[in-house]
C-alpha cells in the first residue's frame, strides 16, 4: 500500500492543517496570556509535544470524520470529497490508526493524564464520525464538548485552575456548537439521504434555529457568570462587544431562509472564533 503523490495531497487536505495550526495557536497563546506561562517554559520539549499530540489526534478526527461521510459529502460537496477520490479509503483508515497511536502513546509519555484524555478524545471523535450523528443533538455536542476540551487541557498538563480559561472553554464550546448547528442545516439534504437524524431533519430549519436561540442564550449566561468573576476589564470588553455582535447575527439568522443566508452566518461565526483567539492576547 505505497502512498502517490495524489495520496500525499490527500492526506494533508483531509487533515486540515489550518485547523490544526489554529489550535496549536489557541494552546499557546493561552498559556502565555491566560496562564501567565513565561515564553521559557512554552519552549520545553514537554509543551511543545504536547501541542503536537493534540494535533495529532485532531488530524485523525477530521480523516475518519471523512472517511464515514464520504457518500454524505458525494451530495452535499462533490467537488470536495477527500476520501475516496484524491486519498484512498484504505490510506485514509491506516492514517487515522497511525495518528492516533502516535498522539496517545507521546500523551502518555509526557503526562499519564494527558495520555487518557487522548484516549478519550480519540474514542469520541470515532464515535462521533461513526455513530453519534444518526442521534439528534448528541454529535454536535459531543464536538463543541471535544473542541472546548483542547484548552481545559491545558489546566491538566499545567496542574492548575483558571477562570479565565474556563470562561474561554465555555465561549468555544458554544460558538462551535452553534457553528455545526449551522453547517447541520447547510448539510440536511446529503444527511438525509443517508439516515442521519441532526435538528434540522427531525425538527425542521425553524427548530433548528430555536436550538441555536437557546444555546446562545445559555452560552451567554454562563460566559457572563464567569466575566463577574474576573477583575479583568479586556476581557469584560471583548464580550462585550461580542454580545452585541451575537444580537446582529441573531437578527440575520431570524430571517435566514435560504442556504447561502446559513453559510454567510456561518462565516460571521467564524470571524467570531477568530476574534476570541484574538483577544487572549489583549490581557
Amino acid at each position: 500500500m505505497n502512498p502517490s503523490i495524489s495520496d500525499t495531497k490527500g492526506f494533508l487536505n483531509a487533515s486540515r492543517i489550518p485547523n490544526l495550526l489554529i489550535i496549536a495557536a489557541t494552546q499557546f497563546i493561552a498559556a502565555y496570556a491566560l496562564l501567565d506561562q513565561p515564553l521559557e517554559n512554552l519552549r520545553k520539549p514537554e509543551f511543545l509535544l504536547f501541542i503536537f499530540s493534540t494535533g495529532l489526534i485532531g488530524a485523525a478526527g477530521y480523516i475518519i470524520n471523512d472517511y464515514f461521510d464520504q457518500k454524505i459529502d458525494m451530495v452535499n460537496r462533490p467537488t470536495t470529497v477527500i476520501v475516496g477520490t484524491s486519498l484512498r479509503r484504505r490510506l485514509a483508515l491506516f492514517s487515522h490508526i497511525a495518528l492516533t497511536s502516535l498522539g496517545i502513546v507521546i500523551g502518555f509519555l509526557i503526562d499519564p493524564f494527558v495520555g487518557a484524555i487522548h484516549i478519550f478524545s480519540a474514542g469520541a471523535l470515532w464515535t462521533y464520525s461513526s455513530f453519534l450523528k444518526k442521534w439528534i443533538l448528541l454529535d454536535t455536542l459531543t464536538i463543541s464538548f471535544l473542541t472546548s476540551l483542547t484548552l481545559l487541557l491545558l489546566l491538566v498538563f499545567f496542574r492548575t485552575f483558571n477562570l479565565l480559561v474556563l470562561a474561554y472553554a465555555m465561549f468555544g464550546c458554544v460558538t462551535i456548537f452553534i457553528r455545526e448547528s449551522l453547517k447541520d442545516i447547510i448539510s440536511a439534504k446529503g444527511e438525509l439521504q443517508f439516515g442521519m437524524q441532526s435538528v434540522p431533519i427531525v425538527w425542521g430549519v425553524r427548530g433548528a434555529k430555536v436550538v441555536i436561540y437557546l444555546a446562545g442564550l445559555a452560552g451567554l449566561s454562563m460566559v457572563a457568570f464567569y466575566l463577574l468573576s474576573i477583575p479583568n476589564w479586556n476581557v469584560r470588553l471583548f464580550f462585550s462587544g461580542v454580545f452585541v455582535l451575537v444580537i446582529w447575527v441573531t437578527f440575520k439568522l431570524i430571517h435566514a431562509d435560504k442556504q447561502r443566508d446559513f453559510k454567510q452566518i456561518k462565516t460571521y461565526i467564524d470571524a467570531i472564533i477568530v476574534a476570541g483567539l484574538l483577544s487572549m492576547l489583549l490581557i
